[in-house]
């Protein structure tokens, strides 16, 4: 009767108990780890880099070009001195654009790479989220792994327990199978609950981009309800203004204003100036006497085809400039939609905490030292002190669970307002 007293008492001490252990996983220390191994997030890096390259090309002229021929040779004798046309020319030329457009281009390349940076910044919430997700994970199995075997500890007492009362005749066969029957149950679910530490472990380790099989070391025991500013107008107004996704979407708009201001220039042509240099021999009857020449000539595309083209090009870039902005609108609802959903959930998983804390396991504990103390003197049946007991354990289970769910779905929220 002494060892199911401790026992019993040892469950109701609950979670409180567990050791503290020296392989504590650090939650901060693992999305460091994992925004900078995260291979996801290379790609993204080095797309940025790429991105931010194309910055300084756009605002750049085309490279200046040159070109050498010999002009006006004699197919009767191949000779520059048989007429004063003849010669060495060389010209050099430039293509000008019309002011403002080449800081257009540029501003559409900046507004293009500053999207990307955005994108990667909602890719390293995202990876943060992918991180917290299953270090929640493990921390609930883990704990609900330690409650279950105290409590097994405790059911095979009242097994024994059970069958020495039967042995001397005071006891039923019936409180012996029942106490087997929750054993056995219990077994099942640790075994659940196993295999559930070892899928956490694995999404972890595949999140830092470790092995698999790789060893983790186990989230801390004392993982309470963290507190989350619940007011919805002060979170979606966090959501419009900082969400790196919605954010990229603003540079993108940028981009395809800038990208209209482009096309709208592009109807007026660009200038070519050339400057040629003519080197001469001197021939005979040149009134020149062998004097070079030098030539200046500016050329411009006529934009014949303007209704075909640079119409449809500024047409191109307003309808894709509408696409973002549709898309940014639909995106801001999907966000607040998830904010306020999360909110809920929130809420509903801190109310049940408390109440189980508050409330339902206090009273647990109360119902089943009541339902020992009678079983001792023989006023309380077995099966109600075992039903006691198997409704502490799924409380003190339930309890941790909505804790976790509650701090699973404060991450969640922290992602869709971006932070």
């Amino acid at each position: 009767m002494y060892a199911i007293r401790a026992m019993i008492g040892l469950c109701l001490m609950g979670i409180s108990i567990l050791p503290v252990r020296a392989d504590e996983l650090d939650l901060d220390v693992l999305i460091q780890e994992a925004v900078k191994n995260n291979p996801n997030l290379s790609v993204l890096r080095a797309r940025l880099a790429a991105f931010e390259a194309r910055i300084p090309q756009a605002g750049a002229l085309e490279d200046p070009s040159f070109r050498f021929e010999v002009s006006n040779v004699p197919l009767s004798d191949f000779n520059l001195s048989s007429t004063p046309m003849s010669g060495n020319q060389f010209v050099v030329s430039q293509k000008f654009s019309l002011p403002g457009k080449q800081r257009a281009r540029e501003r559409s390349a900046q507004f293009a790479s500053d999207s990307v940076a955005w994108l990667l910044r909602d890719r390293e919430l995202a990876i943060a989220n992918a991180i917290k997700q299953p270090f929640f994970d493990l921390a609930y199995v883990i704990r609900a792994i330690a409650i279950m075997e105290k409590n097994r500890v405790l059911l095979q007492d009242l097994v024994r327990i059970a069958r020495t009362k039967y042995a001397v005749g005071k006891g039923l066969q019936q409180d012996v199978l029942k106490a087997q029957v929750s054993l056995s149950a219990l077994d099942t679910e640790l075994i659940a609950l196993r295999a559930k530490k070892q899928l956490a472990e694995t999404r972890l380790n595949l999140v830092l981009n470790r092995s698999p099989q790789g060893s983790l070391g186990a989230p801390p025991d004392t993982i309470g309800l963290s507190g989350v500013p619940l007011t919805i107008d002060v979170l979606l107004a966090q959501a419009d203004e900082r969400h790196p996704s919605l954010k990229a979407m603003d540079q993108s708009i940028l981009m395809w204003r800038a990208e209209v201001e482009v096309a709208r220039r592009n109807l007026w042509p660009d200038m070519t100036v050339s400057l040629g240099y003519r080197q001469r021999v001197f021939a005979a009857n040149d009134p020149v006497k062998g004097s070079d020449f030098i030539s200046v000539g500016i050329g411009i595309p006529l934009p014949v085809f303007g209704g075909r083209k640079q119409r449809q090009q500024i047409a191109e870039a307003r309808a894709n400039l509408r696409e973002v902005e549709a898309q940014k609108a639909a995106e801001r609802q999907e966000i607040h939609y998830e904010i306020q959903r999360l909110i809920i959930e929130v809420r509903q998983h801190r109310e049940s905490a408390e109440l189980f804390r508050s409330a339902m396991l206090p009273q647990a504990e109360q119902s089943l030292a009541s339902a020992l103390s009678g079983y001792r003197v023989d006023k309380v049946d077995f099966l109600t002190l075992l039903n006691n007991q198997v409704t502490l354990l799924n409380f003190e289970i339930a309890h941790y669970r909505h804790v976790i769910e509650h701090e699973k779905r404060v991450a969640d929220l922290a992602a869709a307002v971006g932070r």
